[in-house]
């Protein structure tokens, strides 16, 4: 693996276990232990299992880089499926305590279950290297909680810049209730209606009791309205959900009215399999020319040697196409040992002041993971991707790029 000069010194350093006492009774010596809670089995469980999958492999090469030097240390994980339900959530993380974790790595999947287990990570002092939450109101400067994302701001000036360059003039928002649906929900209005769009009422849902067919009638005399008030090509709809999309998508397809205007997602959406796969969902994706960012790695149709060597590792594993976030959990591991490396210890207040100095020049997969004040990934581009059809196959592909220093969208050549 590349590794920045930084990382080639701790190298040179690292010859032995810790010389610091481990203040963790239960811990093995030269053992250090880290726990991942993710959706392994719910509505979020194809970037569960593929962050498990970059887990794993990143553990992996961690160990196989000790064994190298001769060090006895060794990392190893231990795993939760919670489903997104937040009391399993926080009943993973205590349960993790008692076994001696105290580093948690990639997940939480939601922001929800992350706000879950916040007041008990900081007073207990677990240190978490987060992939997945990006809602804003988990932005806390000098908590235990760092997040190698950005956060939801940017992913909704994103969106909204894409939706001035297609020139849409009103905008249909349908989001998933809880923590992260609302919250981008309130970012994506509140910019949409600062460059002078108009955000109609939409409809939220709650994913546990929600009739998706029902939901798309209710939303259906909305667009219907708004089209006739704006022309079709200046309306738009928004889906803020998880795996659930698929669901939406299918009903969608089932209604004239909304096949003629653009529809838009979220990173939660990009690159799934529950889209492409179902035929009506995936068609219906494709012929409104449904758009959905993530933070970028690289840009639209350039994806960086290491990134994409990884990602492909992962689908032969999962049969999975990773996105983003999920390839990000590879760079929480060993961003971890990287801080074990530099203070020579697994105690989670240590690693909290290592991590920000690992991250400064950390950028394995061609993203700087350099944080903001709050912990928070500080800047990323997003990349837009869209669903295409290939020899009668759907799939999905890269669109576009924000330029987040620019506050442009760059449209891939050929597109």
């Amino acid at each position: 693996m590349r590794l920045t000069t930084l990382s080639l010194v701790l190298l040179l350093i690292l010859t032995v276990s810790c010389n610091k006492a481990d203040p963790d009774p239960v811990a093995e010596k030269n053992v250090v232990m880290l726990g991942a809670i993710l959706d392994l089995s719910g509505d979020y469980s194809e970037e569960g299992l593929a962050g498990k999958a970059a887990i794993e492999m990143s553990v992996d090469n961690l160990n196989k880089r000790y064994a190298s030097v001769g060090s006895p240390v060794r990392f190893t994980c231990t795993y939760a499926d919670t489903h997104l339900d937040t009391v399993l959530t926080l009943n993973a993380a205590r349960d993790m305590y008692k076994q001696g974790i105290r580093l948690l790595v990639a997940g939480p999947n939601n922001s929800a279950g992350l706000k879950s287990i916040q007041s008990f990570i900081n007073q207990n002092q677990m240190l978490a290297v987060t992939c997945f939450s990006s809602t804003p109101s988990l932005a806390v400067e000098g908590d235990y909680i760092y997040r190698l994302i950005t956060d939801d701001n940017l992913q909704g000036q994103a969106l909204v810049t894409m939706m001035k360059y297609d020139s849409i003039a009103a905008l249909i928002p349908i989001w998933r209730e809880g923590a992260y649906g609302a919250g981008l929900y309130q970012t994506v209005k509140q910019k949409f209606q600062d460059q002078g769009g108009t955000v109609l009422d939409g409809i939220s849902y709650n994913p546990d009791a929600a009739n998706f067919q029902e939901l798309i009638q209710q939303v259906a005399p909305q667009v219907s309205n708004a089209i006739a008030t704006y022309g079709s090509a200046r309306v738009a709809v928004i889906l803020i959900t998880y795996q659930e999309a698929s669901e939406l998508l299918k009903a969608a397809s089932t209604v004239d009215d909304l096949s003629l205007v653009k529809w838009y997602g979220c990173d939660a959406n990009v690159q799934k399999a529950s889209i492409t796969s179902d035929s009506a969902a995936g068609r219906f994706a494709r012929s409104t020319r449904f758009l959905a960012p993530i933070m970028g790695i690289g840009t639209a149709g350039e994806l960086p040697a290491t990134a994409k060597n990884l990602s492909e590792l992962i689908f032969t594993k999962t049969g999975l196409h990773p996105d983003a976030y999920a390839l990000t959990s590879y760079d929480a591991v060993q961003i971890y040992g990287l801080s074990y490396d530099l203070i020579r210890s697994g105690d989670a207040p240590s690693l909290k002041t290592a991590v920000p100095i690992i991250c400064e020049s950390y950028d394995y997969l061609g993203v700087s993971r350099k944080l903001n004040a709050a912990g928070d990934l500080a800047t990323a581009n997003y990349i837009f991707w869209t669903v295409v059809e290939a020899s009668g196959n759907l799939g999905w592909d890269s669109y576009a790029t924000y330029m987040a220093d620019q506050n442009n969208i760059l449209i891939r050549l050929g597109k």
